[in-house]
This record gives structure tokens, sequence and C-alpha cells, in this order.
């Protein structure tokens, strides 16, 4: 049985770049652009480290949208 997809606008907040994409939801478009422009991998022990020494604090996905991290 074929999904259905339908075309979205993703739109780049930060550059106003707009690509056409076809999907089966706006979350499958959107992590098909992210794709393209972040890497994504499981934090070891030490990552946690030596980004919290930086000062870069954990974020909840599952919390409210935030500003991202400067």
């Amino acid at each position: 049985m074929a999904t259905n997809t339908r075309p979205y606008v993703v739109t780049d907040k930060t550059s106003g770049t707009k690509r056409l994409v076809r999907a089966t939801s706006q979350a499958t478009a959107r992590s098909h652009v992210a794709r393209d422009r972040f890497a994504v991998e499981a934090a070891s022990a030490n990552d946690v480290l030596d980004l919290i020494a930086t000062g870069v604090k954990a974020e909840d996905a599952a919390a409210e949208p935030q500003e991202a991290q400067q």
C-alpha cells in the first residue's frame, strides 16, 4: 500500500531559504532538511563533561522550544 505524501515548504528561520519537500508529515519534511545540516550521535560521558565545562546547558527535547544557544 502506498504511503500518502504531500508537499511541505520548509523554511530556514536563519537565512529565509525555502525548500519544497514531499513528505508524509511536517516532522518528516523537517527531518529530511535538517539531515543536510546537522549530525546527531549519542553523547559519551566525556562529551557531556566537556560541553558542560564550556557552558553548554542540556536541553530537554520534550520541553517547550527555546532559542538556540550561541
